[in-house]
């Protein structure tokens, strides 16, 4: 072991157990004990399954919702601005940078548009 001593940390409020701790922490001492903590834990458990159902549930919504919205938003760039509707945002390839330096060419009128909320 090392020699050294080890520094005392100092202790606060959350150091002080509570009556909840006590109990929540304390073996079970008898059966009925036991039994009551088993019951507690299978209704926590209980409900965080329906909490974790919940979120899924949730989350398929709001990934059914996104999905709407961005099939909108193609829709809608295809009207203002006269162009192809981009592919969804997981498809995109990575840009690659070019080779030569070449000079860039002039944007055209259609290129970009300027649009405001």
């Amino acid at each position: 072991m090392n020699a050294e001593k080890k520094s005392a940390r100092t202790r606060g409020l959350r150091d002080v157990a509570t009556v909840q701790t006590r109990l929540t922490r304390a073996t079970p001492s008898n059966r009925t004990q036991a039994v009551s903590r088993f019951a507690r834990l299978e209704n926590e458990r209980t409900r965080l399954l329906r909490e974790l159902e919940a979120w899924s549930a949730r989350r398929t919504e709001a990934e059914r919702m996104l999905a709407k919205v961005d099939e909108e938003l193609a829709t809608m760039r295809t009207m203002l601005l006269d162009a192809p509707a981009s592919p969804p945002r997981e498809a995109q390839a990575p840009r690659r940078r070019r080779e030569r330096d070449e000079p860039a060419a002039t944007p055209t009128a259609h290129s970009h548009a300027l649009i405001e909320y």
